[in-house]
C-alpha cells in the first residue's frame, strides 16, 4: 500500500474519484501507524482516541479493500479493520481486558454499576466485530469481482478499439 499520496483537498463535494481515494489510503495509513504506536491487545478504548472518525475510518478501510487487487493485502487490511470495534464510545479511560484469577465473587453495589458500563461496551464490541467483518467480507468480494475474474481478456478489442468501460 502506497503512504506517499499527496493531494490537497478542496471542497469536499467536488474532488475527484483519486482524490477520495487517495484521501481513505492517508487515513487507513494513519490508523494502522496508530495501531503499531499503541498496542491495543484486547483492550477496549474510548472511539474519541482514534485518529479520525471511527465512521471514516470504516468506510476508508472498505474502499481501499475495494480497490486493492492483491488478496493477502485486502485480508491484512480487514483484520486491522475488525480492530476498530475495540474502539467504543464513553468509555473513559483505556480498560485493559486480563484474566482474573482467584477472584471474589461478592461485588458491591458500586462495582456492579461499574461493570455495567464496561459489559455494556463489550455487548457494543461484539456487535461491532459481526457488523464489520460482513462489511469487510463484502469489500472483499467487490475486489474479487474486480480484479479476479479468470476469463477477463485485453481492453483491446480485435478491430484495435479501446473498450474503456472495462475487460469484456
Amino acid at each position: 500500500m502506497a503512504t506517499s499520496y499527496e493531494f490537497h483537498t478542496r471542497d469536499p463535494d467536488k474532488l475527484s474519484d483519486s482524490e477520495v481515494l487517495a484521501a481513505a489510503h492517508e487515513r487507513v495509513e494513519a490508523y494502522l501507524a496508530f495501531l503499531r504506536s499503541e498496542r491495543l491487545g484486547n483492550d477496549v478504548i474510548d472511539v474519541s482516541e482514534l485518529p479520525c472518525s471511527k465512521v471514516s475510518l470504516e468506510n476508508s478501510i472498505r474502499l481501499v479493500i475495494a480497490t486493492e487487487p492483491r488478496k493477502p493485502v485486502r485480508r491484512r487490511l480487514a483484520s486491522a479493520g475488525l480492530t476498530l470495534a475495540q474502539f467504543q464510545p464513553d468509555v473513559g479511560a483505556r480498560v485493559s481486558i486480563e484474566p482474573a484469577y482467584g477472584v471474589n465473587s461478592k461485588t458491591s453495589q458500586s462495582s456492579a454499576r461499574a461493570f455495567s458500563r464496561f459489559d455494556a461496551a463489550l455487548e457494543r464490541m461484539a456487535k461491532d466485530i459481526d457488523r464489520l467483518r460482513r462489511l469487510f467480507v463484502q469489500s472483499e468480494a467487490m475486489a474479487e469481482r474486480g480484479f479476479e475474474q479468470p476469463n477477463m481478456g485485453p481492453p483491446f478489442k480485435e478491430d484495435g478499439t479501446y473498450t474503456w468501460y472495462g475487460h469484456h
